[in-house]
């Protein structure tokens, strides 16, 4: 074997040997995945509900993201959007997804009577949801499930439940409503946890992490409940999210 055929092969056993230890390397952690769920047209764009979740199988995240171009491009009527979850984390306590654009926005006029979006994350589903008989539900949750500064709404709205405001919240003391936290109970039941956000809003291109006020308690155990979330904007991808993250198990 000649000088250059020596060397030649040197090279490989050590490009080999580079590359084994770097696949074996446990200096490298195996990264989140991210798994997509339901994706669904809104506007131009496409807005899609997805799960991050860790190497060792935990829940990271719950969240929607949308395309930049379905802000320009929103229906005028009120469009609900449902978005099933991937469901790839046993400890997970989410169902699925509402993405509803409010086009004039709701009750209690004048607060929340703009343009916005009720990001609901479900943690039942859509056949409980249909048992929601809307009028007065006064059947209020345990104390240790109520989160601190939480009041209730009083009416259930139909395939929704009742909607419980944080009493401290900026919008209910004289500042303008731009994006604001809200638990859902059904006769003292969880139903949902819901980012309300509205277009102005996500206009600005937020990066922004809001704490979730949280229950001493949940009724359903064993499984992962968020702590924080997120309204963000990528630039890359000129794409947004909403996302519930930072789990907790209870």
């Amino acid at each position: 074997m000649n000088r250059f055929s020596v060397l030649f092969a040197g090279a490989l056993l050590s490009l080999a040997l580079v590359t084994a230890c770097s696949e074996d390397d446990p200096a490298q952690p195996a990264q989140p995945v991210t798994h997509d769920g339901e994706s669904k047209a809104l506007g131009e764009g496409q807005v899609t509900a997805y799960e991050r979740i860790a190497a060792d199988g935990s829940l990271l995240a719950v969240g929607v993201r949308f395309d930049e171009v379905v802000l320009s491009t929103l229906p005028v009527d009120d469009t609900p959007v449902s978005l099933m979850l991937p469901k790839k984390a046993g400890t997970s306590p989410f169902d699925h997804i509402g993405f509803d654009w409010v086009s004039q926005g709701h009750v209690p006029a004048p607060i929340y009577t703009h343009p916005h979006f009720d990001v609901h994350f479900y943690v039942v589903d859509n056949a409980t949801l249909g048992t929601v008989v809307p009028g007065p539900d006064l059947v209020m949750p345990e104390p240790q499930y109520m989160p601190k500064d939480y009041m209730s709404g009083v009416d259930a709205v139909p395939f929704m439940g009742t909607h419980y405001i944080d009493s401290t919240s900026m919008e209910l003391h004289g500042h303008p409503f731009d994006k604001t936290f809200i638990y859902g109970f059904y006769k003292g039941d969880l139903f949902f946890m819901e980012p309300m956000i509205t277009k102005a809003y996500f206009e600005t291109k937020p990066n922004v992490t809001v704490d979730i006020k949280q229950p001493a308690a949940f009724e359903r155990t064993g499984k992962a409940y968020p702590t924080k979330y997120s309204v963000s904007y990528d630039a890359t991808t000129k794409k947004y999210s909403v996302e519930l993250h930072t789990m907790k198990m209870y």
